[in-house]
């Protein structure tokens, strides 16, 4: 079967591109022919503006060739950047399937929110694997609202990442949905990208954006275990503002895989601490409420006792002392795990 994968990609999010491959390789390995489609976010900007110009400049940085040669491994359609494209001239394939990470919130997807609910390519079946809305409710208007609706009820087959996704699916269209498990966790491993993991005795500090009070957690959580602080990435900028050059997606997460002990406030970050078994702590100050992705996946897990809102309470708890029953962690994402494939069994047939 030729699917086309329709998420979040190209950018500048390790998370983002985690589960796009995640998902094209899952599938590639279940037999089927996966093609990404290459829909960009950002907004086109006239020629010789500012953003013009920094794009240009990415584009050939040691940032914008690191991106290219990661993004190369997946096959993908032609770029679209409009949603008239996609109307005009849709990709060929047997299935659209929308994928995963926050698909369903428009303040990231913005003018090209429509295309994750795939009004075109008419006569193309359509489904959806784990999508999210970010962890909290829908935001869409009315329109969206109305389009969203219309479109989830004629599909093969529709499943979240959250809970309270699948309450907003049934809500909006009447349609039931499934949970099942983000992408990242129907892989045991990413060995395929980083080749061999070496233990780095580090607290490693994920974070999504510059969060200072995270990193001084992270740093004074290794002076009170007796070890180094190592952020999971770093970048380094040119006029400013401008990604010269950033940490790797592989180097990324060799980090991540070989560390002592990881301090982030992300959701991917929680994942891959999980799927390496490494002890961690997550410190969401933010209260913009999106937490709940994560406070869910820690609950099914039992690890909600790793989850905190405040660097302080998390050095008070000595979390890094509190061991993580991995063997049990396992067994739960297995049960999980076994769920969503079934789920990706039945819209395959």
């Amino acid at each position: 079967m030729r699917i086309v994968l329709f998420t979040i990609s190209h950018e500048r999010n390790y998370g983002a591109a985690l589960q796009t491959h995640a998902t094209w390789r899952t599938l590639h390995e279940m037999g089927h022919e996966v093609v990404l489609a290459d829909v960009r976010l950002g907004e086109r900007q006239p020629l010789f503006s500012r953003s013009t110009v920094a794009t240009a400049i990415e584009a050939v940085s040691p940032q914008g060739r690191m991106s290219a040669r990661f993004w190369s491994h997946i096959p993908s359609t032609r770029q679209y950047s409009t949603l008239q494209q996609l109307y005009d001239d849709p990709p060929q394939a047997d299935l659209y399937l929308i994928g995963s990470d926050q698909v369903w919130n428009p303040c990231i997807t913005g003018r090209m929110a429509e295309a994750f609910f795939l009004p075109f390519g008419n006569g193309v079946e359509k489904a959806v694997y784990a999508a999210s809305m970010g962890g909290k409710a829908w935001c869409g208007d009315e329109a969206l609202t109305r389009l969203a609706a219309r479109q989830l009820r004629t599909f093969k087959g529709v499943s979240c990442r959250e809970h309270q996704a699948v309450g907003e699916v049934r809500r909006i269209a009447g349609v039931e949905a499934v949970v099942v498990a983000d992408p990242t966790l129907l892989r045991r491993d990413f060995s395929e990208l980083t080749g061999e993991v070496t233990p780095n005795d580090s607290v490693v500090c994920f974070s999504l954006y510059n969060d200072p009070r995270l990193d001084r957690t992270a740093q004074q959580m290794a002076g009170q275990m007796g070890s180094t602080f190592l952020p999971a990435t770093t970048c380094q900028l040119v006029l400013g503002r401008i990604p010269w050059r950033r940490t790797p997606v592989d180097e990324w997460l060799r980090r991540m895989a070989g560390a002592r002990f990881v301090v982030t406030h992300s959701y991917h970050g929680t994942v891959l601490s999980l799927l390496y078994h490494r002890p961690f702590a997550v410190v969401y100050t933010s209260s913009n409420g999106r937490q709940g992705r994560i406070t869910e996946l820690l609950d099914y897990l039992g690890l909600s006792n790793r989850f905190f809102t405040d660097g302080d309470e998390a050095l008070r708890a000595r979390i890094w002392e509190e061991p993580i029953d991995f063997e049990e962690v396992d067994n739960r994402i297995e049960a999980l795990r076994g769920r969503s494939m079934q789920f990706l069994n039945d819209i395959l047939r």
